[in-house]
């Protein structure tokens, strides 16, 4: 491990400060609740989908100890991203640059990307148990990855927060929208738009051109995982047939999962669409919804759903949004809000239930009655007094002789 390139990643040891390009002055929301845990024992680990700001957030943190006066050489940082190395020699080139006995004082190890360390699990546990003021703050892009190795031996050891792209209320105030001007809507509909079909990616927030922002998409989240994440953690054979699904995904939001129609579709084996599946979901790219059953998990055996997590890989892949598909770009919003597990299909279908409510997406001009069935039938079966339908426009309660139907616009309820 060169000691330069160390040095480089570490400019606040010389400098004294962290980039201020780097340590973003805009905080999630999610920030304060990390940073509470920064002097806890625990490995703290920030997991989720590429460029959602996990490393930024590890740059607030460290400016956030060096405003509280740590000496700056005892906190460390390393990105595993670009670089292979083994974590001990990351730690014995520290070591040796700055004559750190690293039993003897409290110092805070920020680790980047660290799934592609091998062997990271068993060296961190090593490290944790052997000296207990080393405090270390991970980040990761897998899921499976992260929770595996703690199933397997981190257990007891680590604290994780997982990092989904900007909700709607983060997308406004990064765009210094007041909290107090939440409530006109004529002031907060341009931006819902322009966030409803485009996502939450911060970077690409200000990009002009469609082209711009479609490069980005392409290049820094869904290349960088289709063709290096996954296929670096499992043996992966054809990476394309994961983009091709990955992009059938996004392009048809809440599509039924159907392995026999798949496998027929693509002349493949059922067990590897199923396995290339999973991929995208452990690594934040899709996710699955199962059919509600009261009482138990999801039902396993159903057809399940599945959405991108986000719009703008939607947007990537659509030439052009009509209307009509707008409105699946909203259920798809919706999903991704409640991190929804649950879909309902018997005669009708329930796009969402959280919580044992059910929840319809109905992104139209007019409300009819027809609109109000499948929620009745829902409410009357599982013996629920509360439903509610997610509008354009309208905002009412109707009670009904199952119970309580709640109509909310749906840029009003995105921000509840």
């Amino acid at each position: 491990m060169e000691k330069a390139k160390l040095e480089e990643f570490n400019h606040w040891w010389t400098s004294k400060k962290v980039d201020t390009e780097l340590a973003l002055p805009f905080k999630r929301d999610i920030y304060p609740e990390i940073e509470k845990h920064l002097d806890k024992r625990f490995i703290l680990a920030l997991v989720g989908l590429r460029r959602v700001g996990k490393t930024t957030i590890m740059y607030q943190l460290i400016q956030k100890l060096v405003e509280a006066n740590i000496n700056k050489t005892n906190i460390l940082f390393f990105s595993f991203d670009e670089i292979s190395v083994k974590l001990n020699k990351v730690l014995e080139t520290y070591k040796e640059i700055h004559s750190k006995d690293i039993r003897a004082e409290k110092i805070y190890i920020f680790l980047d990307e660290i799934q592609k360390c091998e062997g990271w699990e068993n060296e961190l546990k090593k490290y944790y148990d052997l000296y207990p003021k080393l405090k270390f703050i991970i980040s990761g892009s897998e899921s499976l990855f992260i929770r595996k190795k703690t199933k397997e031996t981190l257990a007891g050891r680590i604290f994780e927060f997982t990092l989904a792209p900007f909700t709607f209320m983060e997308y406004l105030r990064f765009n210094k929208v007041e909290e107090n001007e939440f409530k006109y809507e004529t002031k907060i509909k341009p931006f819902f738009n322009k966030f409803a079909e485009k996502g939450g990616f911060p970077e690409t927030f200000s990009f002009e051109t469609d082209k711009d922002f479609k490069e980005y998409i392409q290049a820094l989240v869904v290349d960088k995982i289709v063709y290096k994440d996954i296929p670096r953690m499992f043996k992966l054979e054809d990476p394309d047939f994961l983009k091709v699904l990955l992009e059938l995904i996004s392009t048809n939001p809440g599509m039924y999962i159907d392995y026999q129609s798949l496998s027929k579709q693509f002349e493949k084996d059922r067990r590897v669409i199923k396995n290339y599946i999973n991929y995208l979901k452990e690594s934040f790219l899709i996710t699955l919804l199962g059919n509600y059953r009261k009482g138990s998990i999801t039902t396993l055996r159903k057809k399940k759903r599945a959405y991108p997590t986000d719009n703008a890989l939607t947007y990537l892949y659509k030439p052009k949004i009509e209307e009509d598909f707008f409105g699946r770009m909203i259920e798809t919003l919706a999903v991704n809000k409640l991190k929804a597990l649950s879909f309902w299909k018997n005669r009708g279908e329930i796009d969402i239930v959280y919580e044992d409510i059910p929840i319809e997406v109905k992104y139209q001009e007019k409300i009819n009655s027809e609109d109000f069935k499948t929620l009745k039938e829902f409410m009357k079966k599982f013996n629920k007094k509360e439903g509610m339908l997610l509008t354009k426009n309208e905002e009412k309660e109707i009670k009904f002789e199952e119970g309580i139907i709640k109509l909310i616009p749906f840029w009003k309820w995105l921000l509840e």
